[in-house]
């Protein structure tokens, strides 16, 4: 999926390549994987699809830290809530 994008951003021309049709009950899909382009864009495609997916791996590890951040805080706040209001009400619930 991520040739599709490095190549639209360096607007390199090419085509989807089609492998042939599925039937999944009755209804026969295309099956599309992956582009054709000229033979004097490869090299450059392969370098800028390794960078383009070198930099979307780092931004993914960079989202799930700041996902972990975030859901830590949450637990540390809602336990200093819980241990301000056991001290200030009491721990015994009287129902």
């Amino acid at each position: 999926r991520g040739m599709f994008k490095v190549a639209k951003r360096l607007g390199i021309p090419y085509a989807p390549c089609l492998l042939g049709f599925e039937g999944h009950g009755g209804n026969r899909t295309p099956t599309i994987r992956g582009i054709v382009v000229h033979a004097h864009n490869t090299e450059l495609l392969n370098e800028a699809f390794t960078e383009w997916e070198s930099q979307s791996l780092e931004q993914e590890h960079k989202k799930r830290q700041t996902e972990i951040h975030r859901r830590w805080k949450r637990l540390v706040v809602g336990l200093l809530t819980k241990e301000r209001l056991d001290r200030e009400y009491g721990g015994e619930s009287k129902c």
